[in-house]
């Protein structure tokens, strides 16, 4: 009898076992089924669309209300257009893959003839300035032609777009990061000499994160280049030429209405196009 009922307890376990795995496997289903959706680029559904970007304050960050500058343009120029934005931010590469596969809408973004084979921009609706970031109390450095800047090493963010003939020059000494904060933290600390960054962006931490920035960085005299900043679509998106139609419609409205300024007064640290 006690072996029976053994017998009896070790098949109920199994058929527990058995049912209970379908479940698990649908619940698992459902969960990556619900993640890929929300991947996908929302205009054309809510009438809305989704922006990505980096951590790149003041202009697009997580840790500001509002989500920066750049995400406050972006919303203001498609509320006149009756389009509601959402925004994702995360490392740069997977943004801009996000992006070209269609699976974001947008990301704002300087040019270069490489981008231009794969997607299609708004006008420009900023201007950022590219300096060369040093350690303050290094020896000041001059230069007027690359050649000039062979001597130093480079920190440079993965992936991003410079200046053409900078980005391009293979005698440069130069290495590469994912994150905006870990290049001045390389600079700050003589682990490099120089790095490119936006001007704002660098004086927006050296305020907001003193005990790291303030008092450890500075800027050489000569620019690398003003960039000018667009809104990029990839040329796979069926809704690309329209959400860029209506974004330049939305940014002349909120220069006429007074919006535009407001915002670059908000933030102080970044020029008009114009």
């Amino acid at each position: 009898m006690k072996l029976f009922n053994g017998w009896c307890l070790l098949i109920t376990l199994f058929v527990q076992t058995v049912l209970a795995q379908p479940v698990l496997a649908q619940s698992v289903l459902t969960q990556s089924s619900a993640d890929l959706a929300s991947d996908k680029p929302a205009f054309g559904k809510k009438n809305s669309i989704r922006i990505v970007a980096n951590e790149w304050p003041p202009y697009t960050s997580s840790h500001i209300d509002k989500g920066g500058l750049v995400i406050e343009l972006v919303t203001a120029a498609m509320a006149e257009e009756g389009i509601q934005v959402s925004f994702t931010i995360m490392p740069w590469a997977r943004a801009m893959a996000s992006v070209e596969s269609t699976n974001a809408d947008v990301i704002a973004a300087w040019d270069s003839a490489e981008r231009r084979e794969k997607f299609n921009y708004s006008e420009s609706f900023l201007v950022n300035r590219m300096v060369f970031v040093k350690r303050l109390n290094e020896e000041d450095i001059r230069w007027q032609t690359l050649k000039d800047l062979e001597p130093y090493t480079f920190v440079l963010m993965r992936g991003a777009v410079n200046e053409e003939q900078f980005d391009q020059a293979t005698t440069l000494k130069k290495n590469y990061v994912t994150e905006e904060e870990t290049a001045l933290t390389m600079v700050a600390r003589g682990r490099v000499d120089m790095t490119v960054r936006d001007q704002g962006m660098v004086e927006y931490l050296i305020k907001t994160k003193p005990e790291q920035f303030a008092g450890k960085l500075s800027f050489v005299a000569k620019e690398l280049s003003n960039s000018p900043l667009h809104l990029i679509v990839s040329k796979q998106h069926p809704k690309g030429a329209e959400i860029l139609q209506r974004f330049n419609r939305g940014i002349t409205k909120i220069k006429a209405n007074g919006r535009y300024q407001q915002l670059l007064e908000k933030y102080g640290s970044a020029r008009d196009i114009n």
